[in-house]
């Protein structure tokens, strides 16, 4: 029985549905099946009155509910969920009149107002619940006007007026509860597939991230290993260049892989392991003093990579071209949020550029500089200052 029952609540659930569409498309089959319920309690509540001019609304609606199935199945949700509402709001308009004002039958909105906004409140379908939201009320002010001008004749007695508005709001509330906890019930299941679902892809990045920064580290061993075995100063540079360039890149991915968050780090934490890697890899005749003055800031991994690289950059250039040899070089540091901005500056006490160039500096390093603040559509400068500075605000 309940293979069955799954299978007709499954109707219309498609392999490449998202969660949400799956579990709407389940909502809108079980208020279907609600409805038919009702449809069955209410006939055989007036063949017990012996009200058979009812039987012809409620065999009306019993027979249209299954089209919302069928409409589930060939089409999709939003089909499915207009053909049950409106099926419902053409019932309500007859039955409401064929039982009069004091029937209470009016206390059928209220589950029928549940199940719209339950189904319908996603940004998804936001346009399909505004849109069935005023087709519920202008059937609610058919209704009024009908019982204003009397648009029916009423078929039943006034004796039997109290008997039917206890019956309807019985059934009216006992239908208002099923649909809540049927769909919060639906909603709950969907909770729990969308967190493993969470879980799953969060272990697969992370996997991922381990991969990949196993994979630099690999490339980094290999670059220290060429660059030792080689007897050129100009290819030895270069390609410590390029190891620092990827060391810096697998970094953030190791940061990311042993912190709990795998959108962001901390880049506080990550720029003091850098700028100490890179000090100990230069290794020269030249003596680097960095000061660090950071706050924890902690960025989105496109804007991490980039501003990791440039730091790379900075620093190496600074150590190229700030100082002379036995000369003490300074490289100073600084990030800080200022107003929904990060602002990152590295101040080193070299010679600076050559007056008129500022904005023309040449070297491979300075352009990728250049490209990796536009990538992350940050504002950059490089002043004079006592020394060359890099001022950069971008974003948080």
């Amino acid at each position: 029985m309940s293979t069955v029952l799954n299978k007709v609540l499954n109707i219309g659930v498609k392999p490449n549905f998202q969660p949400w569409e799956m579990y709407l498309t389940r909502k809108i089959n079980i208020v279907t099946l609600i409805a038919m319920f009702n449809m069955v309690a209410g006939t055989i509540f007036f063949l017990s009155l012996g009200y058979f001019q009812f039987i012809v609304y409620l065999v009306f609606a019993f027979f249209a509910a299954p089209f919302v199935l069928i409409l589930n199945y060939f089409r999709n949700y939003v089909w499915g969920a207009y053909a049950f509402y409106l099926i419902g709001f053409i019932f309500f308009f007859f039955i409401n009149m064929a039982e009069g004002i004091h029937s209470y039958v009016i206390v059928f909105y209220f589950p029928v107002i549940i199940s719209l906004v339950q189904l319908l409140g996603r940004r998804e379908t936001i346009k399909h619940l505004i849109a069935l939201g005023l087709l519920c009320f202008f059937s609610i002010i058919a209704i009024a006007f009908g019982f204003k001008y009397q648009v029916m004749a009423k078929l039943i007695s006034p004796e039997m007026e109290s008997d039917l508005a206890v019956f309807n709001m019985i059934l009216g509330f006992f239908t208002a509860i099923a649909f809540i906890v049927v769909v919060v019930k639906e909603s709950l299941a969907q909770e729990r597939l969308i967190k493993s679902m969470l879980n799953e892809k969060e272990i697969l990045l992370a996997e991922v991230f381990h991969r990949v920064k196993n994979n630099m580290n690999i490339v980094t061993s290999l670059l220290s290993l060429k660059k030792n075995s080689s007897d050129s100063y100009e290819v030895r540079e270069a390609l410590e260049e390029c190891r620092s360039r990827v060391y810096s890149m697998a970094l953030v991915h190791q940061k990311v892989f042993n912190s709990k968050s795998i959108v962001s780090l901390n880049f506080n934490e990550y720029a003091k392991d850098l700028v100490k890697d890179i000090i100990n890899s230069l290794n020269g005749s030249k003596t680097v003093k960095t000061n660090l003055d950071m706050e924890d800031v902690f960025l989105e991994l496109s804007n991490a990579i980039p501003c990791g690289l440039i730091l790379n950059e900075l620093i190496t250039n600074s150590y190229k071209h700030a100082g002379e040899k036995g000369k003490l070089i300074e490289i100073d540091i600084s990030l800080k949020k200022n107003e929904g901005f990060n602002e990152l500056i590295v101040k080193d006490n070299g010679p600076g550029i050559e007056k008129g160039n500022q904005n023309k500096p040449n070297s491979l390093g300075i352009e990728l500089i250049r490209s990796l603040a536009e990538q992350i559509n940050a504002e950059h400068s490089f002043i004079n200052n006592s020394g060359l500075e890099f001022r950069m605000k971008f974003r948080q």
